[in-house]
């Protein structure tokens, strides 16, 4: 693949502000709710740095969020759609089977009988998986991320297996 690790790694988009002292809903962007510890520091892309205060998982896989000094509803909707980040280096520890976004991107593609398909171009959220965008010149076909369909993932060789089908115009 063309890329190695990016310097920081997004982890979180604040969804809007909540409440009267500066909460702020955030939808993680992989791994679960209790990884958004107090003491844990944000990056913010264009701002500050922020450090969690409190945390709560909410029933629809979002999380309540508190930091230092954003105790307003007007501080807090100052990080409304803002990115939270990390250093790579403080990333969590992946599950087996899951990978980061960059990691995948870049990647290049083949058939189970190693016929070239094309190259990752990026890795799209979906309703209940994520889709690989794989162009191969012009022509950009996606794959659900699901057993059924992407047979082998080899990230240190930057190859994929995938089982191809016709889609119909």
């Amino acid at each position: 693949m063309s890329r190695g690790a990016p310097a920081r790694l997004r982890v979180a988009r604040v969804v809007r502000p909540h409440g009267v002292r500066g909460d702020v809903r955030v939808e993680p962007l992989g791994g679960g709710p209790e990884r958004f510890a107090p003491g844990l520091r944000f990056g913010v892309e264009g701002g500050p740095e922020l450090v969690v205060t409190r945390a709560r998982a909410l029933a629809n896989g979002q999380v309540l969020l508190s930091f230092e000094g954003v105790d307003t509803p007007e501080s807090a909707a100052r990080l409304r759609d803002a990115y939270l980040s990390v250093d790579a280096a403080d990333a969590r520890p992946l599950a087996e089977r899951e990978w980061f976004v960059w990691q995948l991107v870049g990647a290049e593609v083949r058939d189970p009988d190693g016929a070239p398909l094309g190259t990752v171009e990026d890795v799209e959220d979906g309703v209940a998986n994520d889709v690989l965008v794989v162009r191969d010149g012009s022509r950009m076909r996606r794959f659900p991320m699901v057993d059924a369909f992407v047979r082998d993932i080899d990230v240190i060789n930057g190859v994929m297996t995938v089982e191809p089908w016709e889609e119909e115009a």
